[in-house]
Protein backbone atom coordinates (compact mmCIF):
# COMPACT_ATOMS: atom_id res chain seq x y z
CA UNK A 1 0.00 0.00 0.00
CA UNK A 2 1.42 3.39 -0.98
CA UNK A 3 0.92 6.15 1.60
CA UNK A 4 0.75 9.84 0.74
CA UNK A 5 3.05 12.28 2.50
CA UNK A 6 0.15 13.60 4.58
CA UNK A 7 -1.00 10.03 5.36
CA UNK A 8 2.44 8.87 6.45
CA UNK A 9 2.96 11.80 8.81
CA UNK A 10 -0.50 11.36 10.33
CA UNK A 11 -0.11 7.60 10.80
CA UNK A 12 3.44 8.01 12.06
CA UNK A 13 2.34 10.44 14.74
CA UNK A 14 -0.48 8.17 15.85
CA UNK A 15 1.65 5.01 15.96
CA UNK A 16 4.57 6.60 17.73
CA UNK A 17 2.26 7.95 20.39
CA UNK A 18 0.66 4.54 20.85
CA UNK A 19 3.98 2.67 20.94
CA UNK A 20 5.71 4.93 23.42
CA UNK A 21 7.85 7.12 21.16
CA UNK A 22 7.79 10.87 20.90
CA UNK A 23 9.20 13.39 18.40
CA UNK A 24 10.48 16.61 19.92
CA UNK A 25 12.47 19.70 18.86
CA UNK A 26 14.78 18.71 16.05
CA UNK A 27 13.09 15.36 15.49
CA UNK A 28 14.65 13.23 18.28
CA UNK A 29 13.16 9.75 18.54
CA UNK A 30 13.70 7.99 21.92
CA UNK A 31 12.85 4.47 23.06
CA UNK A 32 10.66 3.99 26.09
CA UNK A 33 13.51 2.66 28.26
CA UNK A 34 14.90 6.19 28.40
CA UNK A 35 11.76 7.52 30.01
CA UNK A 36 12.10 8.55 33.66
CA UNK A 37 10.24 6.41 36.11
CA UNK A 38 9.09 9.53 37.95
CA UNK A 39 7.03 10.61 34.98
CA UNK A 40 4.36 7.97 35.59
CA UNK A 41 2.15 8.50 32.49
CA UNK A 42 4.08 11.53 31.21
CA UNK A 43 6.88 11.13 28.69
CA UNK A 44 10.13 13.03 29.23
CA UNK A 45 13.06 13.17 26.82
CA UNK A 46 16.70 12.83 27.98
CA UNK A 47 19.47 14.72 26.32
CA UNK A 48 21.48 11.70 25.21
CA UNK A 49 19.26 10.20 22.49
CA UNK A 50 19.80 6.90 20.78
CA UNK A 51 18.48 8.08 17.40
CA UNK A 52 18.54 11.58 15.92
CA UNK A 53 16.51 12.13 12.75
CA UNK A 54 17.33 15.34 10.94
CA UNK A 55 14.48 15.75 8.43
CA UNK A 56 10.90 14.78 7.76
CA UNK A 57 11.75 12.14 5.18
CA UNK A 58 13.77 10.18 7.73
CA UNK A 59 11.00 10.48 10.30
CA UNK A 60 8.48 9.11 7.81
CA UNK A 61 10.69 6.18 6.82
CA UNK A 62 11.40 5.11 10.39
CA UNK A 63 7.81 5.59 11.45
CA UNK A 64 6.59 3.47 8.56
CA UNK A 65 8.90 0.61 9.52
CA UNK A 66 7.74 0.77 13.13
CA UNK A 67 4.08 0.87 12.10
CA UNK A 68 4.41 -2.14 9.88
CA UNK A 69 6.25 -4.05 12.62
CA UNK A 70 3.86 -3.49 15.49
CA UNK A 71 0.44 -2.80 13.89
CA UNK A 72 -1.90 -5.00 11.89
CA UNK A 73 -2.66 -4.19 8.25
CA UNK A 74 -6.31 -3.48 9.15
CA UNK A 75 -5.29 -0.45 11.24
CA UNK A 76 -3.18 0.93 8.43
CA UNK A 77 -6.08 0.58 6.00
CA UNK A 78 -8.45 2.33 8.40
CA UNK A 79 -6.10 5.24 8.95
CA UNK A 80 -5.50 5.58 5.20
CA UNK A 81 -9.25 5.59 4.50
CA UNK A 82 -9.86 8.33 7.06
CA UNK A 83 -7.17 10.53 5.58
CA UNK A 84 -8.50 9.91 2.05
CA UNK A 85 -11.98 10.98 3.14
CA UNK A 86 -10.60 14.18 4.62
CA UNK A 87 -8.74 14.96 1.40
CA UNK A 88 -11.86 14.28 -0.70
CA UNK A 89 -13.94 16.49 1.56
CA UNK A 90 -11.39 19.28 1.13
CA UNK A 91 -11.43 18.86 -2.67
CA UNK A 92 -15.28 18.96 -2.79
CA UNK A 93 -15.35 22.11 -0.67
CA UNK A 94 -12.83 23.82 -2.94
CA UNK A 95 -14.81 22.75 -6.04
CA UNK A 96 -18.03 24.17 -4.58
CA UNK A 97 -16.32 27.47 -3.80
CA UNK A 98 -14.96 27.70 -7.34
CA UNK A 99 -18.44 26.98 -8.75
CA UNK A 100 -19.92 29.77 -6.66
CA UNK A 101 -17.33 32.21 -7.96
CA UNK A 102 -18.07 31.27 -11.59
CA UNK A 103 -21.86 31.83 -11.37
CA UNK A 104 -22.88 34.49 -13.93
CA UNK A 105 -25.07 37.44 -12.99
CA UNK A 106 -27.34 36.27 -15.82
CA UNK A 107 -27.74 32.74 -14.40
CA UNK A 108 -31.27 33.23 -13.08
CA UNK A 109 -32.36 35.93 -15.55
CA UNK A 110 -34.47 35.81 -18.72
CA UNK A 111 -35.57 38.10 -21.53
CA UNK A 112 -38.38 37.73 -24.06
CA UNK A 113 -37.64 37.04 -27.71
CA UNK A 114 -40.73 38.58 -29.33
CA UNK A 115 -41.43 41.51 -31.65
CA UNK A 116 -44.42 42.85 -29.70
CA UNK A 117 -45.35 41.19 -26.40
CA UNK A 118 -45.72 37.84 -24.60
CA UNK A 119 -48.63 36.99 -22.30
CA UNK A 120 -47.99 35.95 -18.71
CA UNK A 121 -50.62 33.51 -17.43
CA UNK A 122 -51.84 32.55 -13.97
CA UNK A 123 -50.92 28.89 -14.48
CA UNK A 124 -48.97 26.72 -16.92
CA UNK A 125 -51.86 26.46 -19.34
CA UNK A 126 -52.56 28.42 -22.51
CA UNK A 127 -56.23 28.67 -21.52
CA UNK A 128 -55.54 30.16 -18.09
CA UNK A 129 -56.08 33.83 -17.25
CA UNK A 130 -53.69 36.42 -18.68
CA UNK A 131 -52.37 38.35 -15.68
CA UNK A 132 -49.65 40.39 -17.34
CA UNK A 133 -47.57 41.14 -20.42
CA UNK A 134 -43.89 41.07 -21.26
CA UNK A 135 -43.22 43.55 -24.06
CA UNK A 136 -40.23 43.27 -26.41
CA UNK A 137 -36.98 44.04 -24.58
CA UNK A 138 -38.32 43.16 -21.12
CA UNK A 139 -37.30 40.34 -18.79
CA UNK A 140 -36.85 39.38 -15.16
CA UNK A 141 -36.04 36.49 -12.84
CA UNK A 142 -36.58 32.77 -13.47
CA UNK A 143 -38.38 31.08 -10.58
CA UNK A 144 -38.76 27.63 -12.15
CA UNK A 145 -37.77 26.73 -15.69
CA UNK A 146 -39.79 24.08 -17.53
CA UNK A 147 -39.77 22.54 -20.98
CA UNK A 148 -43.01 24.24 -22.06
CA UNK A 149 -43.75 26.80 -19.35
CA UNK A 150 -41.44 28.81 -17.13
CA UNK A 151 -42.51 30.48 -13.93
CA UNK A 152 -41.14 34.00 -13.91
CA UNK A 153 -41.11 37.21 -11.90
CA UNK A 154 -40.90 40.58 -13.65
CA UNK A 155 -41.82 43.83 -11.94
CA UNK A 156 -45.19 43.20 -10.30
CA UNK A 157 -45.92 40.23 -12.57
CA UNK A 158 -45.44 36.68 -11.31
CA UNK A 159 -46.78 33.85 -13.43
CA UNK A 160 -46.09 31.51 -16.31
CA UNK A 161 -44.70 32.33 -19.76
CA UNK A 162 -44.12 30.08 -22.75
CA UNK A 163 -40.51 28.85 -22.58
CA UNK A 164 -40.04 28.88 -26.36
CA UNK A 165 -40.25 32.69 -26.39
CA UNK A 166 -37.69 33.21 -23.61
CA UNK A 167 -33.89 33.35 -23.61
CA UNK A 168 -31.75 32.44 -20.63
CA UNK A 169 -28.24 32.67 -19.14
CA UNK A 170 -25.56 33.86 -21.60
CA UNK A 171 -28.18 34.59 -24.28
CA UNK A 172 -29.62 37.19 -21.91
CA UNK A 173 -26.27 38.96 -21.84
CA UNK A 174 -26.15 39.14 -25.65
CA UNK A 175 -29.73 40.39 -25.90
CA UNK A 176 -29.23 42.88 -23.05
CA UNK A 177 -26.25 44.40 -24.86
CA UNK A 178 -28.14 44.55 -28.16
CA UNK A 179 -31.21 46.18 -26.59
CA UNK A 180 -29.27 48.67 -24.46
CA UNK A 181 -30.33 47.13 -21.14
CA UNK A 182 -26.85 47.47 -19.62
CA UNK A 183 -26.51 50.90 -18.03
CA UNK A 184 -23.67 52.93 -16.54
CA UNK A 185 -24.45 55.27 -13.65
CA UNK A 186 -21.95 58.10 -13.21
CA UNK A 187 -20.41 58.28 -9.73
CA UNK A 188 -17.94 61.12 -10.33
CA UNK A 189 -18.87 64.80 -10.20
CA UNK A 190 -17.69 65.92 -13.64
CA UNK A 191 -16.21 63.23 -15.88
CA UNK A 192 -14.75 63.69 -19.37
CA UNK A 193 -16.20 61.56 -22.15
CA UNK A 194 -13.34 60.76 -24.50
CA UNK A 195 -13.36 59.77 -28.16
CA UNK A 196 -11.28 56.66 -27.48
CA UNK A 197 -10.22 54.38 -24.64
CA UNK A 198 -7.37 56.47 -23.26
CA UNK A 199 -6.47 59.89 -21.89
CA UNK A 200 -4.68 60.76 -25.13
CA UNK A 201 -7.98 60.93 -27.05
CA UNK A 202 -10.08 64.05 -27.53
CA UNK A 203 -13.18 64.88 -25.45
CA UNK A 204 -16.80 64.72 -26.61
CA UNK A 205 -18.11 66.44 -23.48
CA UNK A 206 -18.83 65.94 -19.78
CA UNK A 207 -21.12 63.68 -17.75
CA UNK A 208 -22.24 64.29 -14.18
CA UNK A 209 -23.13 62.44 -10.98
CA UNK A 210 -26.15 60.07 -11.14
CA UNK A 211 -26.61 60.46 -14.89
CA UNK A 212 -27.34 57.13 -16.59
CA UNK A 213 -26.07 56.07 -20.03
CA UNK A 214 -26.41 52.98 -22.21
CA UNK A 215 -23.28 50.83 -22.21
CA UNK A 216 -21.86 49.85 -25.60
CA UNK A 217 -19.08 47.73 -24.11
CA UNK A 218 -17.30 47.41 -20.77
CA UNK A 219 -13.83 45.96 -20.60
CA UNK A 220 -10.77 46.83 -18.56
CA UNK A 221 -10.28 50.41 -17.37
CA UNK A 222 -12.72 52.07 -19.82
CA UNK A 223 -16.46 51.89 -20.38
CA UNK A 224 -17.86 52.69 -23.84
CA UNK A 225 -21.22 54.51 -23.63
CA UNK A 226 -23.72 56.03 -26.03
CA UNK A 227 -23.10 59.76 -25.60
CA UNK A 228 -25.43 61.98 -27.64
CA UNK A 229 -25.40 59.53 -30.54
CA UNK A 230 -21.64 58.99 -30.42
CA UNK A 231 -19.58 56.24 -28.79
CA UNK A 232 -17.74 57.85 -25.90
CA UNK A 233 -15.38 56.41 -23.29
CA UNK A 234 -15.33 57.07 -19.56
CA UNK A 235 -13.02 55.77 -16.85
CA UNK A 236 -14.41 52.68 -15.10
CA UNK A 237 -13.34 54.24 -11.79
CA UNK A 238 -16.13 56.82 -12.02
CA UNK A 239 -19.15 54.72 -12.99
CA UNK A 240 -21.01 51.58 -11.98
CA UNK A 241 -22.27 49.16 -14.62
CA UNK A 242 -25.49 47.31 -13.96
CA UNK A 243 -27.94 45.12 -15.85
CA UNK A 244 -31.20 47.08 -16.09
CA UNK A 245 -33.74 44.96 -17.93
CA UNK A 246 -37.17 46.66 -18.28
CA UNK A 247 -39.92 44.80 -16.42
CA UNK A 248 -43.27 43.51 -17.59
CA UNK A 249 -46.59 44.94 -16.46
CA UNK A 250 -49.74 43.53 -14.93
CA UNK A 251 -53.03 43.85 -16.78
CA UNK A 252 -54.14 46.38 -14.16
CA UNK A 253 -51.01 48.46 -14.77
CA UNK A 254 -51.56 48.32 -18.53
CA UNK A 255 -55.17 49.48 -18.18
CA UNK A 256 -53.99 52.37 -16.01
CA UNK A 257 -51.39 53.33 -18.60
CA UNK A 258 -54.07 53.29 -21.31
CA UNK A 259 -56.29 55.52 -19.18
CA UNK A 260 -53.45 57.98 -18.57
CA UNK A 261 -52.57 58.07 -22.28
CA UNK A 262 -56.19 58.69 -23.27
CA UNK A 263 -56.44 61.50 -20.74
CA UNK A 264 -53.24 63.03 -22.08
CA UNK A 265 -54.61 62.97 -25.63
CA UNK A 266 -57.89 64.49 -24.45
CA UNK A 267 -56.06 67.32 -22.73
CA UNK A 268 -53.94 67.90 -25.85
CA UNK A 269 -57.07 68.13 -28.00
CA UNK A 270 -58.66 70.56 -25.55
CA UNK A 271 -55.51 72.67 -25.66
CA UNK A 272 -55.47 72.57 -29.46
CA UNK A 273 -59.09 73.69 -29.64
CA UNK A 274 -58.38 76.45 -27.12
CA UNK A 275 -55.52 77.76 -29.25
CA UNK A 276 -57.71 77.67 -32.36
CA UNK A 277 -60.40 79.70 -30.60
CA UNK A 278 -57.77 82.14 -29.36
CA UNK A 279 -56.38 82.48 -32.87
CA UNK A 280 -59.86 83.15 -34.27
CA UNK A 281 -60.52 85.75 -31.59
CA UNK A 282 -57.17 87.39 -32.30
CA UNK A 283 -57.88 87.40 -36.04
CA UNK A 284 -61.21 89.14 -35.42
CA UNK A 285 -59.57 91.70 -33.16
CA UNK A 286 -56.82 92.37 -35.69
CA UNK A 287 -59.30 92.58 -38.55
CA UNK A 288 -61.43 95.02 -36.57
CA UNK A 289 -58.37 97.19 -35.96
CA UNK A 290 -57.34 97.03 -39.61
CA UNK A 291 -57.59 100.39 -41.38
CA UNK A 292 -59.85 100.31 -44.39
CA UNK A 293 -58.07 101.70 -47.43
CA UNK A 294 -60.15 103.05 -50.27
CA UNK A 295 -59.05 102.11 -53.75
CA UNK A 296 -57.81 105.16 -55.65
CA UNK A 297 -56.99 105.98 -59.24
CA UNK A 298 -53.52 107.40 -59.83
CA UNK A 299 -51.57 108.23 -62.92
CA UNK A 300 -50.65 105.28 -65.10
CA UNK A 301 -47.06 104.00 -65.23
CA UNK A 302 -45.00 104.06 -68.40
CA UNK A 303 -43.61 100.52 -68.29
CA UNK A 304 -42.56 98.04 -70.94
CA UNK A 305 -44.31 94.75 -71.57
CA UNK A 306 -41.35 92.97 -70.00
CA UNK A 307 -41.78 95.06 -66.82
CA UNK A 308 -45.47 94.22 -66.64
CA UNK A 309 -44.72 90.52 -67.21
CA UNK A 310 -42.08 90.52 -64.45
CA UNK A 311 -44.55 92.27 -62.11
CA UNK A 312 -47.30 89.72 -62.93
CA UNK A 313 -44.87 86.84 -62.21
CA UNK A 314 -43.99 88.33 -58.81
CA UNK A 315 -47.70 88.71 -58.00
CA UNK A 316 -48.28 85.06 -58.89
CA UNK A 317 -45.26 83.95 -56.80
CA UNK A 318 -46.30 85.92 -53.69
CA UNK A 319 -50.11 85.79 -53.90
CA UNK A 320 -51.04 83.09 -56.39
CA UNK A 321 -53.62 81.59 -54.03
CA UNK A 322 -54.85 84.88 -52.55
CA UNK A 323 -58.08 86.64 -53.58
CA UNK A 324 -57.87 89.11 -56.44
CA UNK A 325 -57.72 92.10 -54.06
CA UNK A 326 -54.65 90.53 -52.46
CA UNK A 327 -52.98 90.12 -55.85
CA UNK A 328 -53.72 93.77 -56.73
CA UNK A 329 -52.30 94.89 -53.37
CA UNK A 330 -49.03 93.00 -53.95
CA UNK A 331 -48.63 94.63 -57.39
CA UNK A 332 -49.20 98.07 -55.84
CA UNK A 333 -46.64 97.46 -53.04
CA UNK A 334 -44.03 97.05 -55.78
CA UNK A 335 -45.19 100.22 -57.55
CA UNK A 336 -45.31 102.17 -54.26
CA UNK A 337 -41.67 101.20 -53.67
CA UNK A 338 -40.80 102.27 -57.21
CA UNK A 339 -42.37 105.65 -56.50
CA UNK A 340 -40.38 106.00 -53.28
CA UNK A 341 -37.10 105.39 -55.10
CA UNK A 342 -35.44 103.72 -52.11
CA UNK A 343 -35.25 100.26 -53.70
CA UNK A 344 -34.27 101.35 -57.22
CA UNK A 345 -35.49 103.14 -60.32
CA UNK A 346 -36.90 100.20 -62.26
CA UNK A 347 -39.35 97.35 -61.64
CA UNK A 348 -36.44 94.93 -61.91
CA UNK A 349 -34.40 96.88 -59.33
CA UNK A 350 -37.27 96.85 -56.84
CA UNK A 351 -38.11 93.17 -57.28
CA UNK A 352 -34.49 91.93 -57.12
CA UNK A 353 -33.42 94.23 -54.26
CA UNK A 354 -31.43 92.19 -51.75
CA UNK A 355 -33.42 90.62 -48.90
CA UNK A 356 -36.83 91.94 -49.95
CA UNK A 357 -38.99 89.35 -51.70
CA UNK A 358 -38.31 85.82 -50.40
CA UNK A 359 -39.56 84.16 -53.59
CA UNK A 360 -36.44 85.45 -55.37
CA UNK A 361 -33.71 83.58 -53.44
CA UNK A 362 -36.02 80.56 -53.02
CA UNK A 363 -36.22 80.18 -56.82
CA UNK A 364 -40.01 80.43 -56.88
CA UNK A 365 -39.98 83.57 -59.07
CA UNK A 366 -37.69 81.92 -61.62
CA UNK A 367 -40.11 78.98 -61.91
CA UNK A 368 -43.08 81.29 -62.58
CA UNK A 369 -41.05 83.30 -65.10
CA UNK A 370 -40.41 80.04 -66.99
CA UNK A 371 -44.00 78.73 -66.72
CA UNK A 372 -45.92 82.00 -66.91
CA UNK A 373 -48.29 83.69 -64.38
CA UNK A 374 -52.00 82.91 -64.03
CA UNK A 375 -54.67 85.13 -65.54
CA UNK A 376 -55.63 86.94 -62.29
CA UNK A 377 -52.00 87.85 -61.63
CA UNK A 378 -51.66 89.34 -65.13
CA UNK A 379 -54.89 91.28 -64.69
CA UNK A 380 -53.80 92.60 -61.27
CA UNK A 381 -50.43 93.77 -62.69
CA UNK A 382 -52.07 95.51 -65.64
CA UNK A 383 -54.69 97.21 -63.44
CA UNK A 384 -52.08 98.40 -60.95
CA UNK A 385 -49.94 99.83 -63.77
CA UNK A 386 -53.02 101.64 -65.09
CA UNK A 387 -53.25 103.48 -61.75
CA UNK A 388 -55.76 101.42 -59.68
CA UNK A 389 -54.24 101.29 -56.17
CA UNK A 390 -55.99 99.60 -53.20
CA UNK A 391 -53.02 100.14 -50.81
CA UNK A 392 -51.71 103.61 -51.73
CA UNK A 393 -49.73 104.19 -48.48
CA UNK A 394 -48.27 100.70 -47.88
CA UNK A 395 -44.86 99.51 -49.03
CA UNK A 396 -44.66 96.21 -47.15
CA UNK A 397 -46.66 93.03 -46.65
CA UNK A 398 -46.32 89.60 -45.06
CA UNK A 399 -48.30 86.54 -44.04
CA UNK A 400 -50.71 87.06 -41.15
CA UNK A 401 -49.16 83.96 -39.52
CA UNK A 402 -45.92 85.81 -38.82
CA UNK A 403 -47.25 89.34 -38.53
CA UNK A 404 -46.32 91.55 -35.55
CA UNK A 405 -49.22 94.03 -35.56
CA UNK A 406 -47.95 96.00 -32.59
CA UNK A 407 -44.97 97.18 -34.64
CA UNK A 408 -47.03 98.57 -37.53
CA UNK A 409 -48.17 102.18 -37.72
CA UNK A 410 -51.11 101.30 -39.96
CA UNK A 411 -52.13 98.10 -41.63
CA UNK A 412 -54.89 96.40 -43.56
CA UNK A 413 -55.61 92.68 -43.91
CA UNK A 414 -56.49 91.22 -47.29
CA UNK A 415 -56.93 87.46 -47.45
CA UNK A 416 -54.16 85.84 -45.40
CA UNK A 417 -51.75 88.75 -45.83
CA UNK A 418 -51.31 92.03 -43.95
CA UNK A 419 -50.17 95.22 -45.75
CA UNK A 420 -48.58 97.89 -43.58
CA UNK A 421 -46.28 100.83 -43.11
Amino acid sequence: MKLSRLSTVAISTAIMTMSGFMVVGTAQLLPTDKVSEKADKEICVEADTDIVLKDTAQIEAVAKDIVQAIQPQELLDTLEQNVTKEEETLEVTETEEEAKEEVSEYADKFMVNVSEYLNVRASADENSEVIGKLYAGTGGTVIEKGAEWTKISSGNVEGYASTQYLVFDKDVEAMAKASGAIKATITGESIRVRKGAGTDFGVWGLVFTDEVYTVVSSEGEWIAINFEGETGYISADYATVKLSIPAGITIEEELEQIRIEEERKRQEELERQRKIEEAKAEAKRVAAASQFVETVQTSPYNLTEDDVYLLACLVHSEAGYEPYEGKLAVANVVLNRLNGGYYGDTISDVIYAKGQFSVVPMGRLAQVLAQGPNAESIRAAQEAVSGVNNVPDYASFRSCRVANYSSYNNYTIIGSQVFFN
